[in-house]
């Protein structure tokens, strides 16, 4: 039997009966609503991450290989108003290469080259649920029906689940190497760890200042 989103269902009825002598119909007609929960608050702090500026010195010496940046950490809070199991699904605005489903492209935002890439993972070792310690897993086959999906396993104590452009969802289970479903909850907090890295040089145009932007959607979906 498939498995129904979690929803609130109110409904009034409406009786329109036919008085006319010897007719033998009565019309019901139905009014309904339905109302999902109340949704979860979800915020990553200033919404905005400032990699700073990158001069040429900081790049690696050898001009053919890449620059990988200082890790940046992002703490992400969800306070839903009663307990409810969500996953989300992380997506670049610009899209994603079906072959690199972990690169999250930075653009140059005066063209259409991309000088570098974001890496993101969620920290196992800050993941709390409700306060306690928590584990993020990964759907097994997509992003579609989450209900129906296969989960896991969730990340060990030590390991850190890496992120897709869009082509996974990720939830979180109480328990270490879980093949369970996403777990309901009032809070999840959790650390998003940010990997950038920059071209080699010999790919990149610094005959003018570069600008990167990477726009990033943190989707919390509900199931």
């Amino acid at each position: 039997m498939k498995r129904l989103p979690h929803l609130l269902a109110s409904a009034s009825v409406l009786l329109a009966v036919s008085l006319d002598a010897g007719a033998g119909k009565v019309d019901l007609t139905v009014h309904g609503s339905i109302t999902p929960a109340a949704a979860c608050d979800v915020s990553t702090g200033s919404a905005a991450l400032e990699l700073g500026e990158i001069n040429r010195a900081m790049l690696n010496e050898d001009p053919s290989k890449y620059t990988d940046l200082e890790e940046q950490r992002v703490l992400t809070t969800v306070t839903c108003p009663s307990a409810r199991r969500f996953a989300f699904v992380v997506t670049e605005a610009r899209g994603g290469d079906a072959a690199n489903p972990r690169v999250f492209d930075m653009h140059d935002t005066v063209g259409e080259a991309k000088p570098g890439s974001l890496f993101l993972l969620f920290d196992t070792q800050s993941t709390k649920i409700d306060g306690e310690q928590g584990y993020a897993t990964g759907s097994s086959n997509g992003v579609g029906d989450l209900g129906q999906e296969t989960w896991g396993p969730s990340t060990s104590s030590r390991e850190n689940l890496p992120i897709t452009n869009g082509r996974y969802a990720v939830g979180f289970v109480r328990s270490a190497e879980s093949t369970d479903a996403p777990v309901a909850m009032e809070t999840l907090s959790v650390k998003l760890l940010v990997r950038p890295r920059i071209k080699p040089v010999n790919e990149l145009d610094l005959s003018r200042e570069i600008a990167l932007s990477s726009d990033l959607g943190l989707e919390i979906r509900y199931f």
